[in-house]
């Protein structure tokens, strides 16, 4: 009875959060494909049990019809931290993936081993390509995911927090920093997806070729104005001489990148395209 109201639940919860998202400039985003970024966290006890246990959940998920993509991530400074990643073709195939009984059985023998709530967020593609057209990744590949947290008024023009209020606002400067970092050396992936349940929430997804090339975007003038106008602060400003000094951030919490690396990894031949440019 257990099993069968959990997956009656799965088939509630998909019902009820795909749905095109309209943001409030007008831009209307399709829920197709239909996107899911996941977080878990096990205690540390646990980080090899649940790395096998979402190892095989992954494997069994990537044969399911209308799958596109199942990506399963180990965080690269706590191992007992994961995040997945999938894409389905649409609602009812992730409907079925949710209520299926192997994704069932995968979350009660994940429950004991959680020290935060299974954290799963849907999402519409705001800026990212087909799901075919993102290479998979390899032993060297790095991971970001970060969580963007956009206060509301400040998505569009006119946003206050800018010193120009006429912007590149919030969204535009989180997708022009994507299609920037795209040509990058070693950028194999920088996709914006926005959360179908909260708008102004976003999650980026990005791919590096190995732990050099991420470092070096780092470094990269565009991305340090980035993080400067994303703080409400001019491109370069850097330190403020008044020691008192307080951002008027754009964001409602801290731009926080996160590097994993991947778990999923099959014997094949790999999909090598990349980002459409």
């Amino acid at each position: 009875m257990h099993k069968i109201l959990i997956g009656m639940l799965s088939i509630f919860w998909v019902a009820n959060t795909y749905a095109d998202v309209t943001l409030a400039d007008g831009t209307t985003l399709k829920d197709s494909p239909a996107l899911i970024v996941t977080y878990i966290e096990v205690t540390s006890n646990f980080a090899e049990e649940a790395e096998a246990l979402i190892k095989e959940h992954t494997a069994t998920s990537k044969g399911e019809a209308g799958n596109l993509r199942f990506e399963a991530l180990q965080r690269i400074s706590r191992s007992n931290h994961f995040v997945l990643l999938e894409a389905w073709a649409g609602r009812n195939s992730r409907a079925a993936h949710a209520a299926s009984a192997h994704t069932v059985s995968f979350r009660e023998k994940l429950q004991h081993m959680l020290y935060a709530p299974y954290d799963e967020r849907p999402h519409v593609a705001l800026l990212a390509p087909s799901p075919q057209y993102i290479p998979d990744g390899n032993i060297s590949t790095v991971y970001v995911i970060t969580h963007a947290d956009l206060i509301p008024p400040e998505q569009f023009a006119p946003c206050d927090r800018r010193p120009d209020p006429n912007g590149p606002c919030g969204n535009d400067l989180i997708t022009n920093m994507a299609k920037l970092s795209r040509g990058h050396d070693g950028n194999l992936r920088y996709d914006v997806l926005t959360q179908s349940n909260r708008p102004n929430h976003m999650t980026v997804v990005e791919m590096w070729e190995d732990a050099n090339a991420q470092a070096a975007h780092q470094s990269q003038p565009g991305k340090k104005a980035f993080r400067d106008e994303l703080a409400g602060i001019e491109a370069g400003s850097g330190v403020n001489p008044d020691p008192q000094f307080v951002l008027n951030m754009m964001t409602g919490s801290l731009w926080d990148e996160r590097l994993f690396r991947l778990i999923s990894i099959e014997a094949g031949p790999a999909r090598v395209e990349h980002v459409q440019r």
